[in-house]
């Protein structure tokens, strides 16, 4: 029978040379190495002389390997001097597992990249990965044999668990994105009625200016990018306190998990705010379409409710919900600011609210604008519209039937409405959130 190949140990056929730490200058070197080790970092004073009193020394040359991948782990290094790369094998192709271990810049924490195999040595676990010196330099070893002795101490081994613990809290609050939280169970942050009147009214002149564009594409008719302020901007000041104030409040009252269907409780809760703010928006829709129906204001504001009501409810958990969702799941690793981060989650909810909502707001749009046709007129002519751009080499019907999936899937002035969302969320999430440590006289009532 073929006996299976099996690698000696690294300890075999490495050149160097190992001596015990005899003087006390090693003894002191390796403990500031330990103090730095996931492992070993909380051991008292006294925990680490121990163990450095049973470390060696161990140089090294550049060139030469220390562990290759799949060999059992006997030894964990603990670099004082030189570079030492880790690269793993996965699929016959070489990947470089973190950045180079030794002498390099201090994390955030203050500690460099220093220990190897210290969390493989207890069992002579086989290496996770190759390790090859860049540089000439010398490390200090702790065989397993003498780990496993240590431990069978009780105060010893609870010094190392104590270690271990404060490094997996440590590495889990870094590690923003093992949050979860459902996208209905998101809580509200603390708002401010007075940022949010800020936010809103430095955001009323962008979303009429977008609004103004977004007509004129639907209907082919220029109006004015800021009409009627006077009514738009305390409109929208009221309009979104109420989508985040609302939140707040209903956070703060009910308790989904006290009903038998608390995901329904939660679902109704996200679409409360956008059904009470339909008619403060259809006042500020009505505001901006003076130049197509030349009714008053107080008859053009009810044009389009139905279908604006959904798309209410839709930029409502777009604002409240979703952004907090994105943001929750930006890594930390990518972006650490919370300012970027707002913005960020806030474009990615944009972009999706944007998306969704459009088809609701050109029906409710074009009926404002035009409500002697009905939505099915409305939604015909914007088929009609598509079709105009489908090849005609397409037989009629099949014609017919992509210009319908162009005209729902692809929407006319979709690139318009989700610049206009994006902003609108980025704009009013980064303020209120910016303005939220100002020492603003009046609060909502929020849960916290």
């Amino acid at each position: 029978v073929r006996r299976p190949f099996c690698p000696p140990p690294p300890s075999s056929s490495s050149s160097t040379e190992t001596m015990p730490l005899t003087k006390k200058e090693h003894q002191d070197e390796a403990m500031r190495l330990l103090r730095q080790s996931s492992m070993f970092h909380a051991c008292s004073e006294e925990t680490l002389r121990r163990i450095a009193s049973e470390m060696d020394l161990q140089r090294f040359e550049k060139g030469e390997t220390l562990l290759e991948q799949g060999w059992p782990q006997t030894k964990a290094f603990f670099i004082a001097d030189g570079q030492i790369r880790r690269e793993r094998v996965v699929n016959d192709q070489s990947h470089q597992v973190v950045d180079m271990f030794g002498n390099t810049d201090p994390d955030k924490f203050g500690n460099r990249k220093i220990a190897i195999g210290a969390l493989h040595v207890l069992h002579s676990e086989p290496a996770f990965a190759n390790a090859k010196c860049h540089s000439a330099g010398y490390m200090y070893t702790l065989e397993a044999t003498v780990l496993k002795r240590l431990l069978c101490d009780g105060a010893f081994s609870q010094e190392v668990v104590q270690s271990l613990a404060v490094e997996v809290r440590r590495q889990a609050n870094q590690v923003r994105w093992l949050m979860r939280t459902p996208l209905l169970e998101q809580r509200p942050k603390k708002t401010n009625v007075i940022s949010v009147g800020i936010a809103a009214a430095i955001e009323s002149f962008y979303r009429s200016g977008l609004n103004a564009a977004m007509n004129a594409r639907l209907s082919g008719h220029w109006g004015k990018l800021f009409p009627n302020m006077h009514i738009q901007c305390p409109a929208r000041i009221l309009y979104i306190n109420g989508f985040k104030g609302l939140r707040q409040y209903l956070d703060s009252q009910v308790k989904p998990e006290e009903y038998s269907s608390p995901n329904l409780v939660r679902l109704g809760l996200s679409f409360t705010p956008g059904i009470v703010m339909t008619p403060l928006s259809s006042v500020l829709e009505a505001s901006n379409a003076g130049h197509m129906n030349p009714e008053p204001i107080t008859s053009r504001w009810m044009r389009g409710t139905m279908w604006r009501m959904v798309r209410e409810v839709i930029f409502g958990i777009g604002l409240n919900q979703m952004s907090d969702y994105w943001e929750e799941r930006i890594p930390t690793t990518m972006i650490e600011s919370e300012a970027l981060r707002t913005a960020a989650g806030s474009m990615v909810a944009g972009v999706i609210a944007g998306y969704l909502s459009h088809i609701p707001h050109n029906l409710s749009t074009l009926k404002l604008m035009t409500p002697s046709k009905s939505y099915g007129q409305h939604l015909q002519a914007l088929v009609a519209q598509s079709e105009s751009r489908i090849p005609t080499s397409l037989s009629p019907a099949t014609r017919k039937a992509v210009a319908t999936g162009a005209a729902l899937l692809f929407p006319r002035a979709v690139v318009i409405r989700t610049a206009q969302i994006v902003g609108s969320f980025i704009i009013l999430n980064g303020t209120i959130n910016g303005l939220k440590y100002a020492e603003l006289p009046t609060s909502i009532p929020t849960a916290f």
